[in-house]
């Protein structure tokens, strides 16, 4: 299907594993800020939508919940939704955290190598306090 299409022969050929979520973010892009949502990502880049269409090469900054500002090149742009790059990638601890706390479905940690869900480590029986001799 897009064999006549220069450059698309690794489409299905990404560097990192592609995350979907539905997480409404900040986003700076020129002297504009604004809410987005993110919609995938992985550890190099991520698909946002709710911004106009964004020239190649401009920057936007990501605000990611507990990160720093993440800075990023927009690598493609249609309507409303643009893919962005980030200048550095995120660690993958810190995309294990961030999918595990936000992804659509909130994959499992274990699959992301996190060692339990939130809800398993709240599931363990509590150690009774120790009694104090009166």
């Amino acid at each position: 299907m897009f064999e006549d299409y220069e450059g698309v022969e690794n489409i299905n050929h990404r560097r990192a594993r592609r995350v979907g979520f539905e997480l409404p973010v900040r986003c700076k892009h020129g002297v504009t800020r604004s809410t987005v949502m993110l919609k995938d990502m992985t550890t190099h880049g991520a698909r946002i939508e709710g911004i106009p269409r964004q020239r190649i090469g401009d920057t936007v900054t990501l605000f990611l919940p507990e990160l720093a500002p993440k800075v990023a090149l927009v690598v493609w742009s249609q309507d409303k939704t643009s893919g962005i790059e980030f200048e550095l990638p995120l660690h993958e601890n810190v995309f294990a955290n961030l999918v595990a706390d936000f992804a659509i479905g909130h994959l499992q940690r274990l699959e992301l190598g996190r060692p339990e869900t939130d809800a398993a480590a709240q599931a363990k029986p509590a150690v009774p306090p120790a009694r104090h001799a009166a």
